[in-house]
């Protein structure tokens, strides 16, 4: 079905090329291009996703805050990287398409830590491949790293989804976390829960 529909997207697109005038050679390389970009990113946005969001609300008496990150080890081989790409798309009531991901150094107890290198990030309207900018940073052979994402505090609401990746043995790790201030403040934070699937990224 997958590949069916490929060819037929690719062949659509080439008729309306050649309708453009565009050179042949042309059409037809961006054609498959465009087709090939487009279809891998849909048939990879259906396997599922994890939430990246915060939220606040609050009047003068009362504040309510909380969000959701996510986190997938990786492990280093000597290699220098300047760019981490997600597949990711916004939740239909976010109020911003912004998001944080970054390098993080592995802490004691195994889980994410402090922050190596990281950049912003903005999520499309549909699901897709998003590029974001990190300061090159080299990454120790047989050294364990994480590459996180979470939602910036810009706004009262943000809300996105990082895409699955339904072929990687690496599995993703969520943490949230909840505030609330009345007459006194409380809050919570959970641990680092490991999920049964890993998200979506390369490291370049």
């Amino acid at each position: 079905m997958f590949r069916i529909g490929l060819l037929t997207s690719t062949a659509m697109t080439a008729v309306a090329l050649l309708l453009s005038g565009a050179p042949h050679e042309a059409q037809a390389q961006t054609a498959m291009h465009v087709a090939d970009r487009d279809a891998n990113a849909r048939f990879l946005c259906t396997y599922g996703e994890f939430g990246v969001s915060f939220q606040f609300s609050g009047q003068s008496s009362y504040l309510h805050s909380t969000w959701e990150r996510v986190a997938v080890p990786v492990t280093g081989h000597g290699q220098t990287v300047s760019r981490i790409i997600v597949m990711e798309a916004q939740d239909s009531r976010t109020r911003t398409d912004a998001f944080l991901a970054g390098i993080y150094s592995n802490s004691p107890s195994g889980f994410p830590g402090k922050r190596i290198a990281g950049g912003k990030g903005r999520a499309g309207r549909r699901c897709g491949p998003v590029e974001i900018s990190i300061p090159p940073t080299t990454l120790k052979p047989k050294t364990k790293y994480w590459i996180e994402e979470k939602a910036g505090h810009a706004t009262s609401y943000t809300s996105l989804y990082w895409a699955t990746n339904p072929n990687t043995k690496r599995k993703a790790y969520v943490q949230t976390h909840k505030r609330t201030c009345s007459s006194s403040c409380s809050s919570s934070t959970s641990p680092w829960t490991k999920q049964s699937q890993g998200p979506w990224f390369k490291l370049k």
